[in-house]
């Protein structure tokens, strides 16, 4: 199985005048943190997509140790100032019947996920019903009814979870996916909704378990700080 890892953002909010995969929490970058996760579940081949400051992107991961004898794939997404749906979208060629997927900007914790690859679905949504370092008014919000997403959105006013940013999709996500764009529907959020809406999602529930969104200046100073707090207990 391939993980996919959307890194092509500017990542405005943060102000550091980088790409956002290349932000450090810690001596480690974002898209290095995210490859060592799927690292961690057994993953060895990456599609990664780029967009803002592409080649400097590639040109850092070409000199990361983090990268050893993993197989990488490029994607550009030459118009990465549109909706992420378009991003998911460019990889349609480069993966398989089932993938992984994630933001490059989420952090998680392998322990709860070690078993998730095994939920083989045709769109499967981390959740996080009892999130405890959320800014519910950024979150993307999540409606699940016994493991099944309902609903997804950033306006969402039911709900009872929200999205962690890390997904597996088979490619039936991609006629959904061109269906949105041709619409003006260029988020991602907006394609996840019509397919649970259309053919049905589950969920899987991290229930409070360790996991972190660095978007703003702020989220990146707690993600510093709480990561610290975890390797100094360990």
């Amino acid at each position: 199985m391939k993980a996919v890892i959307l890194a092509a953002g500017e990542g405005k909010r943060l102000g550091l005048g980088i790409p956002k995969a290349l932000v450090k929490v810690n001596e480690l970058s974002l898209i290095e943190r995210a490859i060592l996760f799927f690292t961690s579940l057994n993953i060895k081949d990456f599609v990664i997509v780029v967009g803002y400051k592409a080649e400097q992107v590639k040109r850092f991961l070409s000199k990361s140790k983090v990268v050893g004898d993993k197989k990488i794939s490029w994607v550009e997404n030459e118009e990465f100032w549109r909706g992420n749906g378009l991003s998911v979208f460019c990889v349609r060629d480069y993966v398989e019947e089932h993938f992984l997927l994630s933001m490059v900007d989420h952090v998680f914790d392998t322990g709860p996920l070690l078993n998730f690859p095994q939920h083989l679905g045709d769109l499967v949504c981390v959740v996080d019903s009892n999130p405890r370092f959320v800014d519910f008014e950024e979150a993307t919000k999540v409606f699940i009814e016994q493991d099944e997403v309902k609903r997804i959105g950033k306006n969402l006013t039911d709900y009872n979870a929200v999205d962690c940013g890390l997904f597996l999709c088979s490619r039936k996500i991609f006629p959904v996916l061109e269906e949105a764009l041709e619409e003006g529907e260029e988020e991602w959020n907006d394609a996840k909704d019509r397919f649970a809406r259309k053919f049905g999602a589950r969920a899987f529930d991290l229930k409070g378990q360790f996991w972190l969104d660095v978007d703003t200046p702020e989220e990146l100073l707690r993600a510093e700080r709480l990561l610290r707090e975890r390797e100094c207990r360990r």
